[in-house]
């Protein structure tokens, strides 16, 4: 019957015109769907040199095979990265709703990449920065700050996943990495979003707290603004907090944190604009060139001081890369992507994975409880001060300015303990924070941030202190960050078993962009039975505040005086004398008989039969022997 029906009805004249109106209008709206997502128009237009020449902008010729090849993306249209209107041929209309790089300015402001950025290609010979413009002399356009890229939201600067819902991670291209990396500490902003506040119970930290950010729910949420956290700042602090305050100070911190093309972005000269890496370099996790605001070349490896590509990506330049750069080892090769996929960075790097025999032989000696890093980090760089004050950010007033600038190189290392009693190297500076409401009381020894030991980061909260006509009140606080680079030469045996005492020396520069004209100092940081400490702290060049601005600002530790000290015992334990000479004679022993076998070796020719094979056996009893003094395998010697 049903069916006698519909075939009466279409059989009819009026059932067939609406039939047909029917299938023009479905056709018209595939046709119209299928236009709209093609990038014919985008290709006919980008491909044309001479119109492109014509508009201003010969840098954006493109062809779809180009950018296929570039991205090694086979059958990758414009739209599906850029977004966009693929139907129209008018600029304006066409290039509504794309996506474009974040261009800002040194106050974090967004400014037209028009002229400032002609091209996302890296130039120069500093790799910190290539990524940044250039004039016509080859010098920085010092307008521009920093690069984001398209996957960043325009109002939070936060990796946006909206955006990555419609581009990388749409159902053709990565979905399940999109959603995997949105899921992770890393995409999620998890770390910082737990620290609400300058007192939770995570401790207070150099990078503050999150200010204006969204829960920590776990999830990417960097496409908008709370005012949770504010709130818990207002009723803790004796200064008016405005919203647009914290929001500020929330943007320039969304700035450090990454998204998808931070770590897989990669344009170059020898692949073009549009190139892409399956695996990061590491490069990219340190910034990919664009300044010391993003990822690794950020306030992480500002504030740790262990650059892992050393030289120019360190602050101050020039301090050792790692040793495994120059064999090739990259950042993924030990960090690698955990069960939970993109984004879930295993930071469990382990040593033994490669250096079998060393582990083994360090296992059973009087050092299995050091850590690697403890001897072999020697230097490191980065912040030596921080202090938090009134200042500008965005251009704008706000009690939320970071004065960190405080650059410089402490070295050797401190050495503790963490919560396994495993000896790790830690970065240490004196950290405060002014307009305090409440008095707070010091708590003795040191607090790892982390209860179940998802980091081992420590603090050491000193309390709260008062500067008479100052920001009152400061909030004081030795910052304890793990080293893990540069991994280089080991110590000598004399830096830690020559005193129970442990004491490491900087000296620094202050040149910030606020607060005062350049000047320098120095401190050293002490660890022994008595506690742990600050010592000689002290500017050793003229202070000429800026206008505007009064010590209390930007050095309140120039008025707190001795108060960087903590209780406990941080002291090395002492060597026995006889076991220590004992040792210092093998090590002496062993070396010398190494680098004569290694000598004969070589002399015979490392083409040799057997010679490479013999030769790479010697390092490995070498290393186990020097790791060891009551290892006594001398084979291959």
């Amino acid at each position: 019957m049903a069916l006698g029906g519909i075939w009466r009805f279409f059989g009819n004249r009026r059932g067939m015109i609406i039939l047909i109106l029917q299938l023009v209008l479905v056709i018209l709206f595939i046709a119209l769907y299928s236009g709209y997502h093609s990038s014919d128009r985008c290709v006919s237009c980008h491909s044309d040199k001479e119109r492109m020449e014509r508009l201003g902008y010969p840098q954006f010729v493109m062809t779809a095979e180009q950018v296929q090849k570039e991205s090694r993306h086979p059958n990758t249209e414009c739209r599906d990265c850029h977004l966009g209107n693929g139907l129209s041929s008018d600029p304006e209309t066409a290039h509504k709703g794309m996506l474009r790089p974040l261009v800002l300015d040194h106050d974090f402001n967004l400014i037209r990449r028009g002229q400032a950025v002609r091209r996302l290609l890296p130039s120069g010979r500093d790799r910190q920065w290539a990524m940044l413009p250039r004039l016509s002399d080859g010098s920085l356009n010092y307008d521009v700050g920093t690069i984001l890229y398209h996957d960043r939201n325009p109002l939070t600067y936060g990796f946006d996943p909206s955006i990555a819902k419609k581009t990388c991670g749409k159902a053709s291209c990565h979905p399940d990495e999109a959603r995997q990396f949105s899921e992770s500490v890393m995409g999620s902003n998890f770390r910082q979003r737990s620290m609400r506040h300058w007192l939770d119970l995570h401790g207070p930290n150099n990078c503050g707290p999150s200010f204006a950010d969204t829960p920590p729910t776990g999830h990417a949420e960097g496409d908008r603004f709370s005012s949770a956290n504010t709130e818990l700042l207002r009723r803790q602090m004796n200064v008016n907090i405005t919203q647009s305050q914290a929001e500020d100070r929330q943007r320039i911190c969304n700035v450090c944190h990454t998204g998808c093309l931070d770590c897989h972005y990669t344009p170059s000269a020898e692949r073009g604009v549009h190139a892409m890496s399956r695996i990061p370099p590491p490069e990219n996790c340190s910034g990919g060139g664009r300044g010391t605001f993003v990822c690794h070349a950020g306030t992480m490896e500002r504030r740790r001081g262990d650059s892992f590509l050393g030289k120019e990506f360190s602050e101050p330049a020039g301090l050792p890369e790692d040793v495994h750069v120059s064999k090739g080892i990259v950042c993924i090769d030990c960090h690698q992507t955990g069960e939970a996929g993109m984004g879930h960075i295993e930071r469990r790097a382990t040593c033994q994975d490669c250096h079998i025999e060393v582990e083994e032989a360090l296992s059973i000696s009087v050092h299995k409880n050091v850590s690697c890093e403890a001897c072999h980090v020697s230097v490191l760089g980065g912040y030596e001060m921080t202090s938090w004050g009134p200042g500008m950010i965005m251009g704008r007033p706000s009690p939320f300015k970071k004065y960190s600038l405080y650059y410089g190189a402490q070295s050797p290392p401190i050495i503790l303990k963490d919560r396994q009693g495993i000896w790790i190297p830690m970065k240490i500076w004196p950290n405060s924070a002014g307009f305090i409401k409440e008095p707070v009381a010091p708590k003795p020894g040191i607090t790892f941030r982390w209860p179940k030991g998802e980091t081992r980061d420590a603090y050491a909260l000193l309390g709260t202190f008062s500067i008479p006509g100052g920001n009152n009140l400061y909030l004081a606080w030795l910052q304890l960050d793990q080293a893990a680079h540069p991994l280089g030469k080991a110590r000598e045996c004399k830096s830690c078993h020559t005193s129970t005492r442990q004491t490491a020396e900087t000296t620094w520069e202050f040149f910030d962009s606020q607060g005062a004209e350049p000047f320098t100092g120095r401190h050293r940081i002490v660890a022994d039975k008595k506690g742990l400490r600050i010592e000689g702290l002290e500017a050793i060049s003229r202070i000429t505040p800026m206008a505007g601005y009064k010590v209390e600002d930007f050095a309140p530790w120039l008025r707190l005086g001795d108060i960087w000290k903590t209780e406990g015992d941080f002291s090395i334990p002492k060597a026995d004398p006889k076991k220590y000479k004992e040792f210092l004679e093998w090590y002496k022993e062993v070396s010398m008989r190494a680098e004569n076998a290694e000598k004969t070796l070589r002399q015979r020719g490392t083409k040799a039969e057997g010679a490479k094979k013999a030769l790479k056996k010697l390092k490995e009893a070498r290393a186990a022997a020097v790791h060891n003094p009551y290892f006594r395998d001398m084979s291959g010697f």
